[in-house]
């Protein structure tokens, strides 16, 4: 990932957050990876200055991921390597094909973990658990990525996009703004029962008050299908 996609991935974020038609993201490789991690060939940088624009750009692209107001799902269609393993890990669901691979080089090259990844592989792992695999740079396939809760959903590549869009219908046809605001309370990790009731009193009281809960009423009193409009 160099700078050019990088910041088109960033405006193409950008534009999907703000989209109100769009109720799920999903994020993939072409090519037979997923990515092959940042650009090697471009480090280091030129100064402190340069390294401090990089590293705040990719702040951005995974604070993009990670506090989007949409469901998000990540396809890893083969390796995801570096910063490819943190675009993943800042997701909310993690499909992998059964050939696919999680690598985590950063030791080996003598770098810290990047891309927010010291945070949202412990969400997923443990923090204990995920220390120790960015302390080793290790390889993670794909049956190891399930067991550990590294991978939701692992099927062979010819099963892998039904899934996907089974998955991403489903959220789809889930109220949006409740789906923003689980992700909004739950952004900074598993809260306290303290920040939960908070939460419920600033997020529930506006939801009481949208068109999409009087939709939702109205369709699960009738037993059908609810068409909810973000409102």
């Amino acid at each position: 990932m160099g700078a050019q996609m990088r910041d088109e991935l960033i405006a193409e974020l950008t534009k999907a957050n703000d989209d109100a038609d769009i109720r799920v993201i999903v994020i993939r490789g072409a090519g037979g990876a997923f990515c092959s991690g940042g650009d090697l060939g471009a480090m280091p940088p030129k100064d402190r200055d340069e390294a401090s624009f990089r590293l705040g750009q990719v702040e951005v692209l995974i604070r993009l991921l990670a506090e989007s107001p949409k469901a998000v799902i990540a396809v890893l269609n083969g390796p995801a390597v570096g910063l490819g393993a943190s675009l993943a890990a800042a997701c909310d669901y993690i499909f992998m094909t059964t050939d696919a691979v999680l690598i985590f080089p950063f030791t080996r090259l003598g770098l810290i973990p990047d891309g927010g990844i010291l945070h949202t592989l412990g969400l997923r792992v443990g923090y204990a658990k995920a220390k120790q695999i960015l302390l080793e740079a290790r390889s993670i396939g794909a049956g190891e990525a399930l067991r550990t809760g590294l991978a939701d959903v692992v099927l062979p590549v010819e099963e892998i996009d039904a899934a996907v869009t089974e998955k991403a219908d489903l959220l789809a046809s889930r109220a949006p703004l409740a789906v923003a605001a689980i992700k909004a309370v739950g952004r900074e990790g598993p809260p306290d029962m303290e920040q939960v009731f908070a939460a419920e009193q600033r997020e529930q009281q506006n939801l009481y008050f949208s068109s999409d809960f009087t939709e939702g009423k109205a369709a699960f009193q009738q037993r059908r299908a609810a068409v909810f409009t973000r409102s």
